[in-house]
């Protein structure tokens, strides 16, 4: 460095104030925002490869950034790795990751938080990377317009605080560009071998640095063009040389993150070097290939995408005075320096895009963050032209008063769009977009909802006083790890089946508070039924957690004509609306059932009680009454089934509904047992329909078979009944308080 761009004590002051300012928008942040849908898997991944050194679990990325987020969690005693779970064993990464964050740790969202400092830190590093590079390269004044917009840029602060291997990825591949611009400029060995290193870094953040090679060779042969005599066979060699020392040492790099490991290629008896880097590069495509992901742009979804998705969110995404920027730089640049010299700022941006074009998953403005960097610098070429004397501000230059004050207002512009717009950075869209409040329009999933927000969703709900809401959300977040007490609707991952969700009627919704995730309004169920929440498309959100998650009160007129309807089996959001009998101005009251062997009288209808009916009228705690139950034969030999129905009446309180809701909120349980209760030589557990959607009065009529043991003794045994949270294992209490179970009278059971 020369010693005119040595640091003054002041300026290195302000660097530092500038890191700080960065790192805290990001550590602050990071508190108020939930488990994004990723951070599971890389949390879980990076530290099961740092306890075990198996990169087992690193099969859709490669090790390093989730190594690197997971070295906080070290130097903790509360962490726990399930390595007894199936999943370990089965190398399912999805599995474990859920079992690992939300099942073994006692604080899921502190292990977040340690996990992302690492990452905060690499953001710091870049935005100190950006300041050198475009100092270096452009004058002091230009390092300072750098780092003012690396400093407030929302999409490099809100990477930078998501445990993920984006912001990974862009850090190195820059930090590879920066030295082999060094390397130009000072054609050393220490220069090719840390440029081979980053390289290598890159490649082990994440597949798509592979790109880095392309970049390289492209940037070298374009500087190359510049010596009169390149065609000569001694540049040629050298250049050939340098390139293949230069990808040596990151492949040594590479090697080096999966600990030296040699191997044989999974499939195969072939051992070679980081073995499993090519395999989980190829699985990983293959994956892709197989299993496009359904995105949305403008209103419209695809299960394949569009060649114009990226430039559209780079156009929505990116805050104006970047771009403003970006296009007066470029021409400085340009014209200063030329093209081909130029080359190593706007040919990686250019090939990352162009990469992203072709690419199946358009998902994401993350998918080009690598971009960002080359922008800021490209941006901050501006700076040369700025007529202000000596940047120092010693000897001040008024010729140019308007183009200074211009370029001022560009830069608190940039800066003012991302303060006021904090912890939420990544909600940024720029004013062509509307802001953050009309993103939502334009793009979803991580560009504005990727589960981050139930932290916030929580508190909303507390300061509207709602009590329990209905949740259609979109992560891989566990709700209730936040506390929020939700009914559980359709949606991604995890409220996917079982029979509240199977009954969930989309057109007329029952009344009540509803979240519904950005992403799931637009896209449904992703790869299903996308229209699933319509219903509220068009109507304004009484409130929002973030811009992530909408909150929506439903309500219908007293007045309002009702039907009712019984779904057998098929789910009711895959029922069209004129086939499921929905009517114009009419609310339809959809109930659900598994089969057949569970029937449904609704509110009003004549009941057809079994032969043999027994009445019972047994009130669990005023949820539901137990009329009575039929048996076919009260005698039995040894190896028959007990045929036994159930007549169930729905009350008035209302159902506890802990989630998750695969096991619903609640089921009946049928015992044959002895005379001793705990004596249960046969058993039903279970409930197949959905409780969310009935109404009081509604009665259920339950079919079930018992099967005792072929050897069961002779003589008497009875039947007990009742009902408990599949959840919590808690039974139901009799209204009387005289027990949580009620007899239903005895078999006898013959020689």
């Amino acid at each position: 460095m020369k010693n005119s761009d040595r640091l003054q004590w002041w300026e290195a002051v302000l660097l530092a104030a500038g890191l700080l300012l960065f790192a805290g928008q990001a550590a602050l942040s990071s508190p108020r925002k939930s488990a994004a849908f990723d951070e599971e898997y890389h949390v879980a991944a990076g530290y099961a490869y740092l306890k075990t050194g198996d990169f087992r679990m690193s099969l859709s990325h490669p090790p390093l950034i989730n190594a690197l987020s997971a070295i906080p969690l070290l130097f903790r005693d509360d962490v726990n790795l399930p390595l007894d779970h199936p999943a370990w064993a089965e190398s399912d990464y999805f599995n474990f990751a859920d079992v690992f964050l939300w099942q073994a740790q006692a604080d899921p969202q502190s292990i977040l938080e340690w996990a992302r400092w690492p990452v905060i830190a690499l953001g710091a590093i870049l935005a100190a990377a950006l300041f050198w590079w475009t100092r270096e390269m452009a004058g002091a004044w230009a390092g300072w317009i750098a780092l003012v917009l690396a400093v407030f840029d929302p999409n490099l602060i809100a990477n930078s605080r998501l445990v993920t291997t984006d912001l990974g990825l862009t850090v190195f591949l820059f930090l590879t560009m920066w030295w082999l611009w060094c390397w130009r400029e000072t054609p050393s060995r220490k220069n090719l071998v840390l440029t081979g290193i980053f390289a290598g870094l890159t490649m082990a953040s994440k597949f798509t640095g592979l790109l880095v090679w392309p970049m390289i060779g492209l940037i070298v042969v374009i500087w190359r063009l510049e010596i009169r005599d390149w065609r000569s066979r001694r540049n040629l060699q050298s250049l050939i040389s340098n390139l293949l020392f230069m990808f040596l040492v990151s492949f040594l790099t590479l090697w080096a993150v999966y600990r030296f490991d040699v191997s044989p290629y999974p499939g195969t008896a072939i051992p070679l070097p980081a073995s499993f880097y090519p395999y989980s590069l190829w699985d990983t495509f293959m994956g892709i290939e197989a299993q496009p992901k359904t995105s949305f742009l403008l209103g419209q979804t695809s299960p394949r995408g569009w060649w114009y998705y990226f430039p559209v969110a780079l156009a929505v995404k990116t805050s104006l005075p970047l771009l403003i920027l970006t296009v007066w730089g470029t021409a400085v640049f340009l014209r200063r320096k030329g093209w081909r010299y130029a080359a190593i700022l706007w040919l990686p941006p250019l090939l990352f895009l162009a990469l992203a074009m072709t690419g199946r998953i358009t998902i994401g403005y993350r998918h080009i963050l690598p971009v960002v960097p080359f922008l800021i610098m490209l941006a901050a070429q501006a700076g040369r032209r700025l007529e202000i004397g000596d940047w120092r501000f010693r000897r001040p230059n008024l010729q140019s008063p308007i183009a200074n004050l211009f370029f001022l207002l560009l830069l608190l512009w940039h800066a003012a769009g991302t303060l006021r717009l904090f912890p939420h950075q990544e909600a940024f869209f720029n004013e062509l977009a509307g802001g953050p409040e009309g993103g939502g329009r334009i793009l979803v999933d991580s560009n504005i909802d990727w589960g981050q927000d139930l932290i916030l969703l929580r508190e909303l709900l507390v300061e509207k006083g709602v009590e329990d809401v209905y949740l259609g959300y979109f992560g891989a977040a566990v709700p209730e790890t936040y506390n929020i007490l939700y009914k559980p609707i359709p949606g991604f991952l995890r409220q996917t089946a079982g029979p509240e969700i199977n009954a969930y009627n989309p057109y007329t919704p029952p009344p009540g508070w509803y979240a519904i995730s950005q992403t799931s309004l637009q896209l449904g169920l992703l790869e299903q039924n996308v229209a699933m929440y319509a219903f509220f498309r068009d109507r304004e959100p009484v409130a929002r957690a973030g811009y992530s998650i909408n909150l929506y009160e439903v309500t219908y007129p007293d007045d309002m004509l009702l039907d009712r309807v019984v779904v057998t089996g098929t789910a009711v959001s895959d029922i069209p609306p004129d086939e499921l009998g929905v009517q114009d101005g009419r609310r339809l009251i959809t109930k659900w059932t598994a089969n057949e062997n569970t029937q449904i009288s609704a509110v009003g209808e004549e009941i057809a009680l079994p032969a043999n009916f027994q009445p019972v009228k047994v009130n669990f705690a005023d949820i539901f009454t137990l009329l009575g139950y039929a048996v076919d034969d009260g005698e039995l030999q040894p190896g028959d089934s007990v045929e036994l129905t159930l007549v169930w009446r729905r009350e008035t309180a209302q159902i506890p509904m802990p989630a998750p809701a695969k096991a619903g909120p609640l089921a009946a349980f049928v015992h044959l047992s002895g005379a001793d209760p705990a004596q249960i030589v046969a058993q039903y557990d279970g409930w197949d329909t959905a409780v969310t959607t009935l109404e009081p009065g509604d009665v259920i009529t339950q079919k079930i078979t018992l099967w005792p043991p072929p050897d069961i003794e002779a003589g008497e045994w009875f039947l007990r009944a009742g009902l408990y949270s599949p959840q919590t294992g808690q039974r139901f209490p009799l209204a009387d308080g005289s027990g949580d179970f009620v007899a239903l009278g005895s078999l006898m059971v013959g020689e």
